[in-house]
């Protein structure tokens, strides 16, 4: 078989890698804990494999490669029509039907996951369709932990089977058929493998025996007649992984795929059944949750990555070796509110308990993480603060918490107490200042912390949340609502996207245009023309959402127009929206993929939340229920963006039809399923109703005004309240008379790691000026500078 003499490839490292397409057309992985295999599907063959963790890919593609010989030479990818089917509809369970583009042949795969093996299998047929001498090769690309860099792999045999067998540092995978492979050859990308090998003489010539420290690709032929079985399987090293692919294929095909679709199906019963509320006989709800379930990784259980897949991989190298493959907490909650719009209650608490396990010691969440906890991106975004105590309270009120989560709480709302309201970033990642989307959800998460903390018997912290919670709702309208708008003729009031400074520390008759938002993924020749009141985007409707504003309010009223007519785009599913006007994170012009700039596209789940405003509002949902039924591929995949213009055919773009960013997207998928049941329910799935209550219904407005030193305030009114506030204990030493005469006020404690002392209002009168310094008594020293306020 193989001789004694290792025969190595040239070529080394080979060609620098990257990613397959993130436009996946479906994924999987069997519905327990046991198989820690995840797969995923782009352009009729599996692309990304995942082992031991959702986060961890380890290939770029495993296809087909056809020739004759003599005539011509296919790849499976790139020249064949794919159509996907599910072998059941209620499991991730694939049948994926290519067909040559010059018909010649089909090969019809089903693709699954092992249960109760580290493996993936596919069933496989190659049926010509006409007559020919052909030859089918099995091309495996290997990106073992996230990275193309740095895999080696050989060929070998272990009792009477063939094996492909690549590894890197302690992941190994092993490639094998129920049937002997023909030849087996291991080289570097670009240099000797097999598409190298057989796209000049239409032939394998190369057997080569191994490859080592690159990237590399290995490639077996196969006897193309009857039906055969491929397993691809993991393990610590060549040994187990070659055990693993063996286990799996003397157990049979037909066993694992009962035992597959079981296993979904028994999790989709004890759901409930939202099918009649969507217009295509629930296919897309039933595929909804388990994409939401497949996103789960299985070891840090309650850690659901944003989606399998890389922006745009085909551009991206290892460098972009994260992708999506990370935990956003944002992300996170939007999925345990669908999960728990679906009936589901346990994934939700799991959810919770890895927030609670990935909380930082200052209350916070890392901007995303990889699932062990570890920061990925180091940025700090408020709403990602904020939700999981909105999760943890939603779960409480529903009996659902067997463990005391409200000290994960308190130190959450600690954090947004002392660094909020202004964030770091928004719900896009890119900018700093007032937002209306992170104020609805930090406001909402102060009056669930509120609550909490009256019902235990902290009395004095409840007050301390819903003093701040009030001010900050009292001010959204003062913070982000312009009357400067220009953007459109006749509207010229509505939300900003965001503020980088409030109103109320600038000085008055318009100044308000000279404020620049420093815009992402633009050229920075266009940073100049884009104030903090010319960019909007539909992020204010969280306000209403989450119960702080009436969906017919004035203030929603005057910007829904404007968000319309610069953000809505109508495809021919139906309405979407960008993001917000002058996004640069999509394709170019000319479909070419974002490379850091680019050309912001719509996103399905901003039409989910329209139609969640529209059904709060009184109005028909129905639409917007459509449209992302619409938006889904024929896999049943809700794209992150979808494309909005002209068609480009032969890059695969066509307008309502996703782009090259993420397919799935979790947060996509979840905003569907919440809009149905609110439908079913005839009650919006985010409302909380102490928030509604407090801020729709009795109208609670608060005088006060809060300065803290990384938030100061330089001006105030005499109706103000104006509470002072310090991280540590404090003497407040103040003057409103420039230091005639002085107060000496000790801040009070919380257990918020909060002190504060109010000034009533009328204190002072206006044109009048609030001197004030520090002396902290357990340093026994000053602050060694004055503040000032002016009173107008």
């Amino acid at each position: 078989m193989w001789s004694n003499k290792i025969n190595r490839a040239f070529g080394k490292p080979g060609i620098p890698p990257n990613w397959s397409t993130a436009s996946k057309q479906g994924l999987g992985t069997a519905c327990n804990n046991t198989s820690k295999v995840w797969f995923t599907i782009a352009n009729g063959t599996v692309t990304e494999v995942f082992y031991p963790g959702i986060d961890i890919a380890n290939t770029r593609d495993l296809q087909f490669f056809i020739t004759d010989g003599e005539t011509f030479f296919d790849e499976e990818r790139r020249n064949t029509s794919v159509k996907v089917e599910y072998i059941d509809s209620k499991a991730l369970a694939y049948r994926i039907i290519n067909t040559a583009k010059n018909g010649r042949y089909k090969i019809v795969k089903n693709i699954l996951t092992d249960p109760y093996g580290q493996s993936l299998l596919m069933k496989v047929s190659f049926k010509p369709l006409k007559r020919g001498d052909y030859k089918l090769y099995l091309l495996l690309s290997p990106h073992i932990k996230n990275q193309g860099h740095g895999n080696s792999g050989k060929c070998a045999s272990y009792n009477e089977r063939d094996y492909l067998i690549a590894w890197r540092e302690n992941i190994a995978l092993a490639l094998t058929a129920d049937r002997p492979f023909k030849r087996m050859s291991c080289g570097y990308s670009g240099y000797s493998d097999g598409w190298q090998d057989l796209k000049d003489n239409l032939r394998m010539d190369w057997t080569f025996e191994r490859a080592e420290d690159g990237n590399i690709a290995m490639m077996a032929e196969l006897d193309p007649t009857g039906e055969f079985a491929i397993a691809l399987s993991f393990g610590k090293d060549d040994a187990e992984a070659a055990l693993e692919a063996n286990n799996t294929l003397a157990r049979g095909y037909q066993i694992i795929e009962e035992e597959y679709i079981k296993g979904w199906k028994v999790y989709l019963s004890g759901l409930d059944d939202l099918s009649n509320e969507g217009f295509d006989r629930g296919r897309l709800y039933w595929i909804s949750a388990m994409v939401l379930k497949a996103h789960e990784d299985k070891t840090h259980q309650g850690g659901i990555i944003a989606s399998l897949s890389i922006p745009w991989g085909e551009a991206r190298d290892d460098t972009e070796a994260g992708g999506y493959h990370l935990v956003w907490p944002r992300d996170l909650v939007k999925a345990a509110v669908g999960f728990m719009a679906m009936g589901d209650m346990e994934t939700p608490v799991r959810i919770l308990k890895f927030l609670a396990m990935t909380q930082k010691p200052d209350g916070s969440w890392p901007q995303n993480m990889l699932l062990d906890g570890r920061p990925y991106w180091s940025g700090i975004q408020m709403d990602e603060i904020a939700f999981p105590v909105i999760l943890a309270y939603r779960l409480k009120k529903l009996s659902m918490l067997k463990e005391d989560f409200y000290p994960v709480v308190k130190r959450a709302v600690s954090f947004i107490l002392k660094e909020g309201p202004i964030t770091e970033q928004e719900r896009w990642e890119e900018l700093s200042g007032f937002s209306p989307s992170t104020l609805a959800s930090e406001i909402t998460a102060l009056v669930c912390a509120a609550h909490w903390a009256k019902e235990i018997g902290e009395t004095k912290e409840a007050g301390y949340l819903f003093d701040i919670a009030d001010y900050w709702q009292s001010r959204l309208e003062e913070w982000t609502f312009t009357s400067n708008g220009c953007l459109v003729p006749g509207f010229t009031e509505h939300y900003e996207r965001i503020a980088s400074i409030a109103p109320e520390n600038l000085d008055r008759g318009g100044t308000e245009y000279q404020i620049f938002l420093p815009l992402k993924n633009l050229p920075p020749t266009v940073m100049k023309e884009h104030s903090q009141c010319s960019v909007v985007d539909g992020g204010f409707l969280e306000l209403v959402r989450y119960g702080i504003r009436d969906p017919k309010g004035e203030h929603i009223l005057k910007t829904i127009p404007v968000v319309d007519s610069l953000l809505k785009v109508d495809t021919p599913n139906g309405p979407a929206w960008h993001r917000y006007n002058v996004d640069g994170y999509g394709e170019k012009e000319d479909g070419s993929p974002f490379d850091g700039s680019g050309i912001g596209r719509a996103w399905p789940l901003l039409t989910g939340e329209r139609g969640m405003y529209e059904f709060l509002a009184g109005n028909n949902p129905d639409l917007y229920i459509k449209t992302m039924e619409g938006f889904a591929n024929e896999g049943g995949m809700i794209p992150e963006q979808v494309w909005d213009s002209e068609d480009i055919p032969h890059l695969g773009l066509f307008k309502g039809k996703g782009t090259g960013s993420a397919t799935p997207l979790v947060w996509a998928h979840a905003e569907y399923i919440k809009l149905l049941r609110s439908k079913k329910d005839c009650k919006g799935c985010d409302i909380i109703q102490e928030v509604y209550d407090r801020y729709v219904r009795q109208e609670t407005r608060s005088p006060l005004a809060v300065w803290k030193k990384n938030k100061p305030v330089k001006k105030m009114v005499v109706s103000d309240t104006m509470r002072i506030v310090t991280f540590k204990p404090a003497l407040l030493h103040w003057s409103r008379d420039h230091w005639k005469t002085v107060n000496d006020d000790l801040l009070q404690p919380t257990s918020l790691g909060l002190f504060y002392f109010d000034i009533p209002a009328g204190t002072f009168l206006p044109m009048e000026e609030f001197l004030f310094t520090f002396f902290y008594p357990s340093d026994k020293i000053w602050e060694g500078r004055n503040y000032q306020i002016s009173i107008k």
